[in-house]
């Protein structure tokens, strides 16, 4: 085999990989292929051009499958390992996950306690700007105590020039906030506040493993700006924009700009770290999310009274706690109502810093 670019490879492998969707069976080879010795990965990393071609000439040459060193296998294996080693960098799909719809969330706004002001944004759209002017002019006139801004329902987005419009809302006009650089472009896209901000006080921002792109820009720029807390779990470290290009029945997105938030190291591929971790599963939460876009927020938020053992139980030989699990594991009573723990870690923050600046 002649050693061809890595455009080439990668066009190469990726038509194969276009190949496999049509027939996923693998082959004896490619299944045989696919083990990789535990230890291994790291001593590859150290190996320089001519110690790789020298390995990959004797596994040629000496190796007793040859069906698993076809120029096919040899592609599919150099772009697996590259997709796995880009992570979020670059996609494969099929046209149907390509052009699969994304649900709408709703933008909500309401006041907890009477004292905090709780804003989802929501899927990003043309009226989210008009929609969080509005909440923010209620929650001044209310003279709330704080902020919980909710970006876990927002979906993945690299829509950058509405996300600087956002933070606008929160950063002293004319502060830069982030910076978009794109490959093969000598300067960096630079943006700043554009208006006057229309908020100013103690911010606790919720994210989590879902949270992508441009609202992983907006937690990044509070955080370094305004001092926000994040709250939740690791964002998707998805702070890019794409180019996507069509390739046979499959769909390539690679990651051609990235953005750089002052103060913060690179969002891409890492992600943002939270400064207060809420180790959540992703199904419980997505359930939460889902069942609390509309409706009161108070059930999601503040704990039920609960049998307790006291000393007239031990007097009388009886557990109530046992008891209660009992008849719930049993149908008896109704399931224990799911809590918004992140929610609740950000009204804690809040109320402390309210109690703590008092």
């Amino acid at each position: 085999m002649k050693y061809a670019s890595v455009v080439s490879v990668l066009l190469a492998g990726l038509s194969s990989l276009a190949l496999a969707v049509e027939t996923p069976s693998p082959s004896p080879a490619a299944s045989a292929a696919s083990s990789v010795q535990p230890g291994s990965s790291h001593l590859i990393d150290q190996l320089d051009v001519s110690q790789l071609k020298e390995i990959l000439d004797r596994l040629r040459a000496n190796y007793v499958d040859s069906r698993a060193l076809t120029n096919d296998e040899l592609n599919q294996a150099a772009i697996k390992g590259l997709l796995a080693k880009l992570g979020p960098g670059v996609r494969v799909q099929t046209r149907s996950e390509f052009e699969r719809a994304i649900p709408v969330r709703p933008f909500r706004y309401d006041v907890v306690a009477n004292r905090f002001s709780y804003i989802r944004l929501g899927t990003l759209k043309e009226n989210t700007l008009t929609q969080l002017d509005n909440a923010l002019g209620e929650s001044r006139s209310r003279n709330v105590e704080g902020l919980v801004l909710d970006l876990r329902t927002v979906s993945e987005d690299s829509d950058y020039d509405l996300a600087n419009n956002i933070v606008s809302r929160f950063v002293r006009n004319g502060q830069p906030t982030f910076e978009l650089t794109t490959k093969g472009v000598d300067r960096p896209n630079k943006f700043t506040s554009k208006s006057t901000p229309l908020y100013q006080g103690p911010i606790a921002v919720l994210i989590d493993r879902q949270t992508a792109g441009a609202a992983e820009v907006i937690a990044g720029v509070l955080k370094t700006k305004e001092r926000a807390l994040l709250i939740g779990q690791t964002t998707a470290g998805q702070a890019v924009k794409y180019k996507t290009e069509p390739l046979g029945n499959l769909f390539v997105s690679v990651a051609e700009s990235e953005v750089q938030v002052a103060g913060l190291p690179l969002i891409f591929p890492q992600g943002l770290v939270p400064d207060i971790a809420v180790n959540v599963a992703q199904d419980t939460e997505n359930q939460v999310l889902a069942q609390s876009d509309s409706g009161p927020l108070e059930p999601y938020i503040s704990d039920e009274e609960r049998a307790r053992l006291n000393e007239a139980a031990l007097v009388n030989g009886t557990n109530p706690e046992l008891d209660a699990y009992e008849e719930q594991e049993s149908g008896k009573t109704a399931k224990a109502q799911l809590k918004d723990e992140c929610l609740q870690h950000a009204i804690d923050f809040l109320i402390t810093l309210s109690l703590y600046k008092k």
